[in-house]
């Protein structure tokens, strides 16, 4: 007995330990989990992503929540891994934990990927959830847009210059009017955990005749520091340089960057100073100057922007210290990224990379009007396909006398990782962003009186605006040369207006008005009216029990509209004499007539005819053997509108 009890309990006390060392393994199992999760967290808010990468990929599925599949999408899209990327966003849209802001950056990969078709699916869902995005109402205007820019700029020729490496070489800027000097990531020194390359630095390479960029030195190695430098821009006379980057000297939480002023003296480079309005809150960069080195164009996510980072522009005072930045419109600056600003060498366009404009893929190059005071006029252009691509392209400049220029792209078939690319042939562009003023006046025809409406226009068949006449029924809205504009007006008590006006060849602004007529009932419905026929036994003409329906339609139209008359014609199947069946018709068609003036239809508007057996609605005459059902369908009273456009003339007039 107690032999048995001790067993008992030795079993007991086994089973007791098993149960703690299993409780044991999945607590110290479960903090390893949220141990990996925060140390992959910290490399992620580090912008160390390679060894976020590897941490987040340890956690086990069941451990990956949304937030997970959202950080290593970004990680991998930054290490230029789109695929992997897709992949991970693919795993977030099939869990259901997705937001709308996931449907936008899902359908931004599929575009990215070159996938436009799944792309638009997604960007039409997050339409749907946020009219209010402008990059969703932009999609809205035109969807199919992708497949306007794919057939864009068949002249411009591209050069991947030679002094391209396996790095990254990219935001090239004229220096004086032989040289350009770009950012690149070869050379030695410190790694990057952003993408696992060094360090940016500047360097110098020759311009060739044929867009080709040769003969490589390090540019102002001074002014290299440990961290990022660059890209960088300077004045016409390349005497003065604005350089971006890392802040030194200060710290903050993440990689902030900073502008930079440098001059040239005596034939070195000035130790570069900090901008009065960089900040450690946020980060500025990319810089574009004027020609005189007035104006400054530059990037920045500083707070009161509208996207992720906007374009702002400032001026130099009278002493010579900067001015407090003004953010550009939301003609340019979108609720995602806007970079890269540049200016050509003649002052009047400015481009820049955005990736919430339409565009093919990631990054896009747009152009922009600059006016008299250097502030953008006019919606910005996509370049289109050779400059554009499913992938990330940026950092365009351009010299408009010569029609050519430089800009960086990670494209497939490149050298590395960014590339330079020369081109030439882009002019096309600046008879895109021409404009000029359609405008005219909305009135009614009767009265002359203006007409408060929408415009619907079309540009080229496809949807492009929608504008308002007011009051004074005034209407105004800004084209392009070389197309074929559709003006639309749909108003309620009118008739539906639509007219085309030509820009091919034009030269200055255009006027059209619209006029509209008062609506007619419908008259034009009822000219097309289809009555059914009647259909009578053989050799009979009483109207059966079951047409008696189709008579009071025909009452009931004829009331409707006082104006119009009717002729009734009856025939009959070819199996009697043509005398005989010419009687039959008549009766038949009498009888119908009887039945309608009996219920009110004036005599006078009823036109009598009748045909015998000469129209038959089938092959069914003399000779021929039919069927009685091929015959029952040419013994029949048709019903037709004989006075329609007089009607409506009458209508015109009251």
């Amino acid at each position: 007995m107690k032999y048995t009890n001790h067993i008992k309990t030795h079993r007991s006390i086994t089973g007791l330990m098993a149960a703690v060392m299993l409780l044991l393994g999945l607590a110290t199992g479960l903090q390893a989990q949220q141990w990996r999760l925060k140390k992959a967290d910290n490399y992620f808010n580090r912008y160390d992503y390679e060894k976020a990468i590897a941490s987040y990929e340890m956690l086990s599925d069941k451990d990956k929540d949304a937030q997970v599949y959202r950080n290593l999408a970004e990680a991998y899209y930054v290490m230029g891994d789109v695929a992997k990327a897709m992949a991970a966003y693919e795993k977030l849209i099939e869990s259901g934990q997705y937001e709308p802001a996931d449907m936008y950056r899902y359908a931004y990969l599929l575009r990215r990927s070159g996938d436009y078709e799944q792309s638009n699916v997604w960007m039409e869902k997050y339409a749907k959830q946020n009219p209010g995005d402008s990059r969703a109402a932009r999609f809205m205007v035109n969807p199919d847009y992708y497949k306007d820019l794919q057939g864009m700029n068949a002249d411009v020729k591209l050069n991947n210059v030679t002094v391209n490496g396996k790095y990254a070489d990219f935001g090239p800027a004229y220096y004086k009017d032989s040289s350009v000097v770009f950012a690149s990531a070869r050379g030695f020194g410190r790694i990057w955990g952003g993408n696992n390359q060094r360090y940016l630095n500047l360097f110098e390479a020759r311009m060739t005749g044929d867009m080709d960029l040769q003969n490589m030195t390090p540019f102002a190695e001074d002014l290299n520091k440990r961290y990022h430098d660059g890209p960088a821009v300077f004045n016409k006379a390349g005497d003065m340089m604005i350089v971006t980057r890392n802040i030194y000297g200060e710290k903050t939480q993440d990689n902030k960057l900073w502008l930079y002023e440098s001059h040239l003296e005596n034939g070195v480079w000035s130790q570069a100073k900090p901008l009065h309005f960089n900040s450690k809150d946020y980060s500025c960069g990319h810089g574009a100057l004027s020609a005189d080195g007035n104006t400054l164009y530059f990037v920045s996510d500083m707070p009161g922007g509208k996207g992720q980072t906007d374009l702002y522009k400032v001026t130099r005072n009278g002493d010579g210290s900067w001015g407090t930045p003004i953010r550009l419109g939301d003609a340019v600056n979108t609720e995602g990224k806007e970079m890269f600003p540049s200016i050509s060498d003649d002052g009047k366009y400015l481009f820049f990379a955005s990736d919430g404009l339409p565009g093919l893929g990631g990054l896009d190059v747009f152009a922009v009007k600059l006016n008299g005071q250097g502030e953008p006029e006019g919606d910005p252009v996509n370049l289109g396909a050779q400059i554009n691509s499913p992938a990330d392209d940026f950092a365009l400049i351009y010299r408009s006398a010569r029609d050519d220029g430089y800009f960086s792209s990670n494209r497939e078939g490149g050298k590395g990782d960014d590339d330079i690319y020369g081109f030439t042939g882009l002019k096309d562009f600046k008879q895109a962003l021409a404009e000029y003023l359609l405008a005219g006046k909305v009135y009614d025809t009767h009265t002359n009186e203006p007409l408060v409406a929408t415009v619907t226009v079309l540009q080229d068949g496809k949807p492009y605006k929608r504008v308002e006449a007011g009051p004074d029924g005034r209407y105004q809205v800004k084209v392009k040369p070389g197309h074929e504009y559709t003006l639309a007006v749909n108003k309620e008590g009118y008739d539906a207006f639509e007219a085309t006006v030509s820009t091919e060849g034009i030269e200055g602004n255009l006027t059209k008005d619209i006029p509209l007529n008062r609506e007619k009932k419908q008259m034009e419905d009822v000219c097309s009216y289809k009555i059914q026929p009647l259909y009578y036994d053989l050799d009979k003409y009483f109207i059966r029990e079951g047409d008696k329906s189709k008579l009071e339609e025909v009452i009931a139209l004829m009331n409707k509209y006082p104006q119009i008359k009717v002729e009734v014609g009856s025939h009959t199947d070819s199996r009697a004499s043509k005398r005989y069946n010419i009687r039959l018709s008549r009766n038949r068609t009498m009888s119908a007539i009887k039945y309608l003036t009996r219920h009110g239809i004036s005599r006078d508007r009823l036109i009598a005819k009748w045909y015998g057996e000469s129209q038959p609605v089938n092959g069914c005459v003399d000779g021929v053997e039919c069927s009685e059902e091929q015959h029952q369908l040419n013994r029949r009273t048709e019903f037709k509108i004989i006075n329609c456009e007089a009607a409506k003339a009458a209508q015109d007039g009251e």
